[in-house]
């Protein structure tokens, strides 16, 4: 994805609509996050939406799950990337931000009192070089922020409550993703179920869509990845493409 030096989304150079009827394979998560990255529709969204990827996609075009796991971690102690916990139906939905594209969700939000910004900041750079673990307790948020300051920070988005005293570092674009993410991923489940086998070749799936705005915003590729990642589905290969199967029993 092409950015201006001042932080502005533009438009991609691949377009999020473009009909792919095979699943991509890569040997490198480097590899795998430069293509998810290139072909996220930012500007599905208004306003445009910095590239959120999941943990799910990434082990659905690399073999390897310990080594992606492993690369993950990496990237993210060395300050690459930012890994969020997802409110979702699966405890093991994980969403992968750039760290400069975390920075700028930050950036993206329009705050009005002077005093939120030093804070919102303040806790972005305190998370991408400090705090990288996926949640944080009260004693330890205390230790940085007054309580107005940690109660600003959840209404902001920034942190979202997982129990009592206890938060998912998150992020303020975050919400705005969720709602298309929820949408398109039980729309792609719906599509299958209708089916009387439960199975669409991909190049089906992506002829017939997803249903309205909600449901195609992040693209039908986007959610076949997410579940064939998480297990739910399974994409099986034949000459005429993959074909994507609901996981049963």
């Amino acid at each position: 994805m092409k950015r201006k030096r001042n932080g502005q989304i533009v438009p991609s150079e691949k377009c999020a609509a473009e009909i792919i009827c095979s699943i991509p394979s890569f040997q490198t998560v480097d590899e795998a996050l430069q293509f998810s990255y290139g072909s996220f529709p930012s500007l599905s969204f208004k306003p445009p939406l910095r590239p959120i990827l999941l943990k799910s996609q990434i082990y659905a075009v690399v073999a390897n799950r310990n080594y992606v796991d492993s690369q993950l971690m990496r990237m993210q102690n060395d300050g690459k990337i930012r890994m969020l916990k997802m409110e979702d139906d699966t405890d093991e939905t994980l969403a992968i931000m750039r760290s400069e594209d975390y920075a700028a969700s930050f950036r993206d939000v329009n705050l009005l009192d002077i005093d939120d910004t030093t804070v919102f900041e303040r806790f972005c750079n305190w998370t991408l070089s400090n705090q990288r673990s996926l949640s944080v307790n009260k004693p330890t948020l205390l230790q940085q922020f007054t309580d107005k300051q940690i109660t600003r920070l959840i209404q902001g988005g920034a942190l979202t409550i997982r129990s009592v005293d206890l938060w998912w570092i998150s992020s303020p674009c975050l919400g705005r993703f969720l709602k298309a993410y929820k949408t398109g991923q039980r729309a792609l489940l719906a599509l299958l179920r209708r089916q009387k086998f439960k199975e669409l070749l991909l190049s089906s799936i992506a002829t017939k869509g997803l249903g309205g705005s909600g449901g195609c915003r992040l693209g039908y590729l986007y959610h076949v990845l997410a579940h064939v990642g998480a297990g739910t589905l399974i994409s099986v290969p034949t000459t005429s493409g993959p074909l994507i199967r609901l996981r049963t029993g």
